[in-house]
């Protein structure tokens, strides 16, 4: 018996990062000066690399907590 989704959150979180590197590549023709640069160095730069990490740890955690129910079996 299943009782966590934590994938269904991050992909999720994943389809939301997307869409916002697809607006900023669309807004990016309209959007080209100072501002839009220190926004992307700022917001959009470091944030992917902090949610590809996030999303990985909560894969690992989703492992371990499979592993841990199986280890269990019916007794939990």
């Amino acid at each position: 018996m299943k009782t966590f989704d934590l994938t269904s959150g991050t992909g999720k979180l994943e389809l939301a990062m997307q869409a916002l590197k697809a607006a900023d590549l669309r807004a990016e023709p309209y959007w080209n000066d100072e501002a839009h640069r220190r926004f992307q160095e700022t917001y959009l730069v470091p944030l992917e690399p902090k949610v590809r990490g996030l999303i990985e740890a909560v894969q690992h955690l989703a492992e371990v907590l499979a592993a841990a129910e199986r280890q269990c079996g019916e007794n939990y």
